[in-house]
C-alpha cells in the first residue's frame, strides 16, 4: 500500500484519506480510510491543514452524477447505508424512550436510565463525529410522534455539546439523561394541543407550558440525578429572567438545564412543526447571534456556535435572490452570514452584502 503526503490545494473528491487528519485543537476532522468529498475538502480548509496523507494506490472513488439536477451533500447522504443504519437504530431507540415512558407514568417508578443512556451512545457512536450527528440530524427530520424523536435529537446535541466542553464520561451520560427525560412532561399534554396548526389561544398555551410542572411533579420522588429534575423544570427558563415558569435568572439555573435549553431550542426551530415549517438553520443561528447571548449562557452558546458551523461548511446553499454556490469561509464575527462560492471566480460575503440570506441548506 503507497502512502503520500499531499497539498491540500490538490485534494480532490473521492481520494482515501490514509490517516485521522485533527485540527490544532486535536478535534478530529476527517477520519482515517474515508473517502473525500467536497465538504470535506471544505472543513480541512476551513481548519487550515495544509497538508495531508493518501492512498495513492487505489483509484479516486468518484461516482457519475445523476442526469438532471445535481443532488445535494443531504441528498446523497439520505441514500446512503449509514443513513440507513441510523434510521434504524433511531427507531429502535424511540420504541424502547415510549415503553419506557408510560411505565414512569403507569408505575410512578424511574425508568432503565442506563438502557436508555446505553442506546442514545450507540446512536451517537455510529457517527464518526459530533459533526456527522448533526448531518444526520439534518437530513432525518420525518417522524410521526414529534415529543419523542425531539427529546432524542436534544439528548444526541447534548452529548456533542457535552464532548465540545471537555466534560467526562459521567457527566455526558447524566447530560444525554437530562435531554432524554426534559420533554417528559408533555406526555400528559393532550396531543391534539401539541400537533394544533392554529394559533393557540392563551388558556392552551397555559396548558402546554404546565408540561414543566408535569414532568417535574412526575420525577420529583424519584431516585434519579438532581440535574435531570432540575433540567425538566428549568429548561425553558431564560437567563435574563424571561422564561417559565419560575422566571428565575442565570445564577438560579442549572448549567445542565441552560446546555438542554440550547440544544431544544435548535434542534425545535429547525425541525418542520405542524404550524410552521422548519426554520433554516441559519436563521436560527442569527437568533442566537443577536438575541441568544441575553437569554443563553453565553459560556455554552458560544462553544456551541463555534464547533457547529463546522458541520455547514462545504454544504450546497440557496440564496435569497436565487443563487446557489458553497458555503466556503464562516467569520467568528458573524456566524449567520458565511462566504459563499457561486463559482470558481464569483464570491458572495454575506457580512457585505446585507440584502442577500440564505434561503435554504440544499
Amino acid at each position: 500500500m503507497a502512502i503520500k503526503r499531499i497539498l491540500i490545494t490538490e485534494a480532490a473528491p473521492g481520494m482515501l484519506v490514509a490517516e485521522d487528519i485533527l485540527n490544532s485543537a486535536a478535534q478530529l476532522i476527517v477520519p482515517k480510510n474515508s473517502v473525500l468529498t467536497d465538504k470535506a475538502i471544505a472543513r480541512m480548509r476551513f481548519h487550515s491543514i495544509p497538508s495531508f496523507r493518501i492512498i495513492d494506490d487505489v483509484e479516486p472513488v468518484v461516482k457519475p452524477a445523476a442526469p438532471g439536477a445535481e443532488r445535494s451533500y443531504f441528498d446523497k447522504l439520505r441514500e446512503s447505508e449509514e443513513f440507513t443504519q441510523y434510521s434504524n437504530s433511531f427507531n429502535l431507540t424511540i420504541y424502547k424512550m415510549k415503553d419506557a415512558f408510560q411505565k414512569m407514568i403507569d408505575t410512578k417508578t424511574v425508568a432503565d436510565t442506563a438502557a436508555l443512556t446505553n442506546a442514545t451512545f450507540a446512536l451517537r457512536n455510529s457517527c464518526r463525529t459530533g459533526i456527522q450527528v448533526f448531518d444526520l440530524l439534518h437530513c432525518f427530520r420525518e417522524y410521526n410522534d414529534m415529543t419523542f424523536a425531539h427529546s432524542l435529537n436534544v439528548s444526541l446535541i447534548c452529548a456533542v455539546l457535552g464532548e465540545w466542553l471537555g466534560y467526562s464520561k459521567e457527566e455526558i451520560d447524566v447530560l444525554v439523561q437530562c435531554g432524554l427525560f426534559h420533554d417528559i412532561g408533555k406526555m400528559m399534554v393532550p396531543k391534539e394541543l401539541l400537533e394544533k396548526s392554529t394559533p393557540l389561544t392563551p388558556a392552551e398555551k397555559k396548558i402546554i407550558e404546565g408540561h414543566v410542572i408535569q414532568g417535574y411533579h412526575l420525577v420529583r420522588d424519584m431516585n434519579i440525578n438532581p440535574r435531570i429534575k432540575n433540567s425538566i423544570m428549568m429548561h425553558h427558563e431564560r437567563c435574563d429572567g424571561s422564561g417559565y415558569p419560575l422566571k428565575i435568572t442565570s445564577e438560579k439555573i442549572d448549567d445542565y438545564a441552560k446546555i438542554v435549553a440550547i440544544a431544544d431550542t435548535y434542534e425545535a426551530m429547525t425541525s418542520p412543526r405542524t404550524y410552521r415549517k422548519a426554520k433554516c438553520p441559519f436563521d436560527v443561528m442569527k437568533l442566537f447571534e443577536t438575541e441568544g447571548l441575553t437569554i443563553f449562557d453565553p459560556k455554552f452558546l458560544m462553544v456551541f456556535m463555534d464547533n457547529i458551523t463546522q458541520s455547514y461548511m462545504g454544504t450546497k446553499v440557496r440564496l435569497n435572490n436565487g443563487k446557489i454556490g458553497t458555503i466556503v469561509f464562516i467569520s467568528k464575527l458573524s456566524y449567520s452570514r458565511p462566504m459563499i462560492e457561486i463559482s470558481p471566480n464569483e464570491y458572495i460575503d454575506l457580512t457585505k452584502e446585507k440584502n442577500l440570506s440564505i434561503e435554504a441548506m440544499i
